[in-house]
């Protein structure tokens, strides 16, 4: 068990979104707009959490600050299955290639039929 904060798991899903954010940015043909930032802008990376099918709403409340506490205590396989997630969705054709409509909320919440969310664990 160990504490984590929500800039730590932030930084996880900043290093995967980063792998791929070129192509990203280019099925949304916003290539041009951020070609002089070579990592995910924080408007993206707000973009992924809002739109990644596998962690609950606690989950996107504590990575964007929503909640009171600073950090939170994990097991390891908590973090394993957070980081099996976030690549899961960080390399997805929704993720990568989504137009508006598969990053719509009825695309999404089809998807979330049919996957166990990760939840905060307390």
């Amino acid at each position: 068990m160990k504490a984590i904060t929500n800039d730590y798991l932030a930084e996880i899903i900043l290093r995967y979104v980063n792998k791929d954010i070129l192509v990203h940015r280019a099925s949304k043909n916003n290539f041009l707009t951020h070609q002089n930032f070579p990592c995910a802008t924080d408007a993206e990376l707000l973009d992924f959490i809002q739109t990644i099918p596998y962690f609950d709403v606690s989950i996107k409340n504590f990575l964007l600050g929503n909640l009171p506490t600073q950090s939170i205590i994990v097991s390891q396989n908590w973090e394993i299955e957070f980081l099996k997630k976030t690549q899961q969705w960080a390399e997805s054709f929704e993720w990568l290639h989504g137009d508006d409509f598969y990053l719509s909320d009825a695309h999404i919440n089809s998807i979330k039929k049919n996957i166990l969310f990760l939840s905060l664990p307390y």
